[in-house]
């Protein structure tokens, strides 16, 4: 039964499993041709992948001693076994930073399914559904994670699975209906244990307003509940006794990052909100229009385009609001949405990680504006709104063009800086969220903050030896902005009276505004100042060599 059926008449009831295999198999192909063009595993984001594959690496080699971590409890076990399949078929083999792309594209594959059912259930329509997987895929942040090693893409599948089930069954809940909506929604959220907080109170939500009897809301709210406990004590049992394993309890609440540099709120984040959804659909191939002060058009573009589609998506719902299928499918996509928002607001409103599960409700909101088109334009509305989403699809790739081949490059650059840098007698002073030290992990092995550990150079371990400009911000931020700034002079002096050369990288002449724009997370424009003027009054820097992928390179010395 079609949630939002279009005056038209609808295809036969036929070629569900044709169609699902036809998304999944040709989606994914794509998907990996595209992994392999970009030549980008990490994808410009956080750099998170590589740290996450180091941590996978041992539960690829000794998974039996392999330790848990609570907020991914499922993600290591679950992604160790696959990677290990991949080494079997030699697919990147020993090499899980890149196995982790091809693990993400075929989760995104196995999610265009998930689309393609809900949008045909919701639509009635087999056409309307594909063209409904086809725009899920186009937007930027679904495509970006897609052919990137973040590890938020099989949660994320997981979790829209069971959005998809409850927009459907809580209309008419039963027992089972409810405790299989949980327990897929509770593996989901053990893949990410943050994706539990955007999407419970959805699930609350429309178990309350599809039910009209208290007793019954009750019920299922409570049975709902009960299921997410049972499911955290079964997988807490599974574990039992494994290096890591928490409890139930330790399942239910782990913590992560609820108190960081990265959380609370401030009004500069919801500048970073702004950039997240319009970024969640359309790439920044295109930033600027010439001629046009102040015109950005990547992002009005992108909110402009958003509100469109909400609201031709909240007119065609509010004129069946009476309906219990309705009320499920707007409450569970969007108390999704404005929760996931006020969440991000609290940490990182503008990564795609944090915008993929909470803009989910774009998707089915575009199936419904195909409905609409169809009612009104006949198949001319959707054909048009076929060749948009083929257009954001090329423009998203297009955005990506710019950032690809960095795996390369970066290679080639680290190899470039062991012949004109000696790592054994080299610290660099850089920027905390500096590409470079995510990649000196990589090619450099373990890395060293600071100077605190270091002895006289030279010292060949550990090869990449750093000192981060903002790193107390991100780790102290509890401290004061004198004592950030003096530890930070402390780290420099320190490695100095040790012999070491101290090599800046860009930060010399980078001014107050775009510090502030890299930094502007964890540190206001006071202690970036502070910083700032520090190194300035402190230090002379000359040149000392250019990098293509680095930028410039100063040699950083006392000023007296």
């Amino acid at each position: 039964m079609s949630v939002v059926r279009s005056s038209a008449p609808v295809s036969a009831s036929r070629g569900y499993l044709a169609d699902c295999a036809l998304l999944v198999i040709g989606g994914g192909a794509l998907l990996m041709a595209l992994v392999l063009w970009f030549d980008n595993a990490q994808g410009g984001l956080t750099g998170n992948g590589i740290f996450k594959s180091m941590e996978l690496k041992p539960w690829i080699a000794d998974p039996a001693h392999a330790p848990l971590y609570s907020a991914n409890y499922l993600f290591y076990p679950v992604y160790g076994t696959l990677c290990r399949l991949l080494d079997l078929l030699g697919v990147f083999a020993g090499d899980p930073r890149r196995q982790l792309t091809i693990l993400n594209a075929a989760s995104a594959a196995l999610c265009l399914g998930v689309v393609y059912l809900l949008a045909r259930a919701i639509t009635g329509d087999r056409l309307l559904a594909l063209l409904t997987a086809l725009f899920h895929i186009a937007c930027n942040f679904v495509l970006l994670l897609a052919i990137t090693n973040e590890d938020i893409m099989p949660s994320y599948t997981v979790m829209l699975a069971s959005m998809a089930l409850a927009s459907l069954w809580f209309a008419r809940p039963t027992a089972a209906r409810v405790l299989a909506v949980s327990v897929l929604f509770s593996l989901g959220w053990l893949f990410e244990w943050r994706l539990m907080f955007p999407t419970l109170p959805a699930m609350l939500v429309a178990l309350w307003l599809c039910e009209s009897r208290l007793s019954r809301r009750l019920g299922w709210i409570a049975l709902f509940l009960a299921g997410m406990v049972a499911t955290a004590v079964a997988v807490a049992w599974a574990w039992s006794g494994h290096k890591g394993a928490v409890g139930p309890a330790g399942l239910l609440w782990t913590g992560k990052a609820v108190v960081s540099a990265w959380s609370g709120f401030a009004w500069a984040k919801v500048g970073y909100l702004s950039d997240g959804v319009a970024a969640y659909l359309l790439g920044t191939a295109i930033t600027r229009l010439d001629g046009v002060p102040a015109w950005d058009i990547w992002r009005y573009a992108g909110i402009a385009a958003t509100l469109v589609i909400a609201l031709v998506a909240v007119r065609v719902l509010w004129r069946r609001r009476d309906d219990p299928s309705v009320r499920a499918l707007a409450a569970v996509f969007g108390v999704t949405f404005v929760a996931g928002e006020v969440f991000n607001l609290y940490s990182q409103p503008q990564d795609p990680q944090m915008q993929i599960n909470v803009m989910a409700w774009l998707t089915p909101a575009w199936a419904l504006c195909l409905v609409a088109a169809r009612g009104r334009w006949g198949w001319r509305g959707p054909a048009a709104l076929g060749g948009l989403s083929m257009a954001l699809l090329a423009y998203n790739i297009l955005s990506l063009a710019p950032l690809r081949g960095a795996d390369t490059a970066w290679q080639r650059s680290f190899d470039s800086i062991e012949r004109r840098a000696d790592p054994a007698r080299t610290v660099f002073l850089l920027h905390v969220f500096d590409w470079m030290v995510v990649y000196a992990t990589l090619y450099g092995g373990p890395q060293q903050y600071g100077t605190d550990m270091l002895g006289p150079a030279p010292q060949a371990t550990p090869k990449f030896k750093w000192i981060g400009f903002a790193h107390q911000a991100l780790w102290h931020p509890e401290w004061s902005i004198e004592r950030q700034v003096a530890d930070m002079k402390s780290q420099i002096e320190r490695a100095l009276d040790l012999g070491y050369e101290v090599l800046v990288v860009r930060l010399w002449d980078t001014g107050q505004a775009q510090l502030e724009k890299e930094t502007g997370m964890i540190a206001g424009g006071d202690k970036i100042a502070a910083l700032r003027t520090m190194l300035h009054r402190d230090y002379r820097a000359t040149p000392a060599f250019d990098d293509p992928v680095l930028g410039k390179i100063d040699r950083l010395q006392r000023a007296r």
